[in-house]
């Protein structure tokens, strides 16, 4: 499973590219020409380890009180995440103090599996927005604006959703924003991250993929994939075929490969290269 750090990351660079899109689609927000969205504090004064992921202010002029929009990124539930969204309001409620301003909290799951949005306890009661990425978002919806790639994880994605989603990156402008793209695109699930790969090089994007963290880990593991190819190749042409060919190759491709192929080339045994 990919790790909360990737998804928090990219999910808030793709809320900070498009925070309209995100507001309506994700939030339920009513955002219309008039509005204007800024990002709000995430770092709340004196409570220095008080880190929430994304806060926008939506303010409409004429006097309307703002509505201020904390968006929580979680990946998986953990013992202590309903008191923390209690804290995360009640700093908001400090720095906001004129009851007309509304607090909305919307907590993205991007794997579903998340609280329902409802904390009781003693006399504190908190009703939170919980979106179920895979279950509560619609994939036509998604993949006809910017956060397409989320269409991935829906649990009923359309059958072109992998080439629609590269139309997609394929169309945005800002490398950047591709990027972020292209690494969302390879957080999906095993086969639509390879088929998202696959897609990317056919349309000739490998200069975008050889610049993203998840393409440079691709091309890490290919280089060492043709080492243990060539290795297990040498092996095989100098010993035959043995039991732990494969294992050995892998073994010695991780060492001084130019010192180890001479040491087989110059007659070494396979109990020498094991030792």
């Amino acid at each position: 499973m990919a790790s909360a750090r990737d998804f928090d990351g990219l999910f808030k660079k793709l809320l900070e590219a498009h925070p309209r899109e995100a507001l309506q689609q994700l939030c339920g927000a009513r955002v219309d020409g008039g509005t204007v969205v800024v990002d709000g504090p995430t770092e709340q004064p004196r409570q220095r380890s008080l880190q929430l992921d994304k806060v926008f202010v939506v303010r409409r002029g004429g006097g309307v009180p703002a509505d201020i929009y904390h968006v929580e990124v979680q990946v998986k539930r953990t013992d202590d995440f309903q008191e923390r969204m209690v804290s995360y309001w009640a700093s908001l409620a400090l720095r906001y103090r004129r009851a007309e301003h509304r607090i909305h909290q919307v907590v993205l799951w991007p794997l579903g599996g998340g609280y329902p949005g409802r904390f009781r306890r003693d006399r504190v009661q908190l009703d939170y927005r919980s979106v179920s990425v895979p279950d509560d978002l619609e994939p036509g919806v998604l993949l006809a604006g910017p956060l397409a790639p989320l269409a991935l994880w829906s649990q009923k994605p359309p059958v072109d959703v992998v080439e629609r989603v590269v139309d997609r990156i394929a169309a945005t402008v800002a490398v950047e924003e591709q990027l972020v793209l292209v690494e969302l695109g390879m957080l999906a699930s095993g086969s639509l991250a390879a088929q998202v790969l696959e897609a990317l090089r056919r349309r000739g994007m490998n200069n975008v993929l050889e610049q993203s963290e998840a393409g440079r880990e691709i091309a890490r593991k290919n280089r060492e994939e043709e080492r243990v190819d060539s290795m297990r190749a040498l092996l095989r042409a100098k010993y035959g075929e043995f039991d732990d060919l494969d294992e050995l190759a892998r073994k010695l491709a991780g060492r001084d490969k130019v010192g180890t192929m001479a040491r087989i080339v110059a007659g070494a045994s396979l109990a020498e290269l094991r030792s």
